[in-house]
């Protein structure tokens, strides 16, 4: 049996270079992303190196017509599928124990994103260590950078900045005991220390669609969760367990059902910069995602009755 000639290596390991690098650059903490310890770094850490190294080893095993080994390299990427796994189960027995929590829907799209990342990661491996194999070296450096960029822009998807207006609203109380954010009616607030509190402390935002996609993202429950969810973790909230009149409340304007929302907190850190930040940078969930059209007809806030004369009966 002849000996095969000598593996150039160069391209496989300018593919697994832009491969880790791709899920690299992903790997960042914060409310919706997960780890946030050493031992979740540690994790994601060992399946981007299997990600990168299954990515650029199936092109050279193809070019060596080692079929088997490109087999058992395929087999092998489908185990990230329990990555997701993993990672809902994580999230939802977290649920419990935060006072505003994600909802099932977020935390099913950031399960969904972490296995989508170890997949991108291996992608972008095969198409660097291909383009370098097949061209030289110089053009799979370039090709690598771009595809590290494309996925990363591929990956991040519409936030609620992009759909909607974020702006601060006045709170106000009519009728004694009905929380308004704006022109949002938000919920009854019975308990007087609590009505008290809402307008010293609190802080009070109006979203409104800037399309009909917008709309979309709103009129969603799951979204308005994420988003209540959001801006809680970003100022805070004075809130414990069974004090359900100081829960972050992201409603509908109704009943003119115009598509805009309103969000009340009693927040911690009473910045109402950050909160709209914080708002602006929600995902927009997939259970949201409905029209890319423009709004072409939209319900005025407030419509004007009608000016013709009354008809005699």
């Amino acid at each position: 049996m002849q000996s095969s000639g000598p593996i150039d290596w160069t391209p496989m390991i300018v593919g697994f270079a832009a491969g880790f690098l791709s899920r690299l650059l992903a790997l960042r903490t914060g409310r919706t992303h997960y780890p946030g310890f050493p031992s979740g770094y540690v994790s994601q850490l060992a399946l981007a190196v299997i990600a990168a190294m299954i990515g650029s080893s199936i092109t050279v095993a193809l070019a060596g017509k080692e079929f088997t080994a490109a087999t058992f390299l395929t087999l092998a990427a489908t185990q990230f599928r329990d990555v997701r796994n993993t990672e809902r189960k994580t999230l939802e027995a977290e649920e419990s124990l935060i006072l505003v929590g994600r909802g099932a829907s977020y935390i099913e799209g950031i399960a969904v994103t972490y296995e989508a990342r170890n997949f991108l990661s291996m992608l972008v491996a095969l198409a660097t260590t291909a383009v370098t194999q097949f061209v030289n070296l110089g053009v799979g450096i370039a090709a690598g950078i771009v595809f590290v960029l494309v996925g990363e822009r591929f990956m991040s998807g519409p936030r609620i900045g992009d759909v909607c207006d974020v702006k601060p609203a006045p709170i106000r109380f009519e009728k004694g005991s009905l929380l308004y954010a704006g022109d949002v009616m938000m919920m009854e607030v019975g308990l007087k220390g609590s009505r008290e509190r809402y307008l010293q402390h609190g802080l009070a935002v109006e979203l409104i669609p800037k399309n009909l996609r917008g709309q979309a993202a709103l009129w969603n429950v799951a979204q308005r969760q994420a988003i209540a969810h959001e801006a809680a973790a970003a100022v805070g909230v004075q809130k414990d367990v069974g004090y359900p009149e100081q829960t972050p409340l992201c409603r509908m304007e109704m009943p003119n059902a115009t598509g805009k929302a309103g969000l009340t907190i009693i927040p911690v850190d009473k910045d109402i910069d950050r909160l709209i930040r914080a708002i602006k940078n929600t995902p927009v969930l997939e259970s949201g995602k409905w029209s890319k059209l423009p709004m072409t007809n939209p319900i005025p806030a407030h419509p004007e009755p009608d000016a013709s004369p009354a008809k005699e009966m």
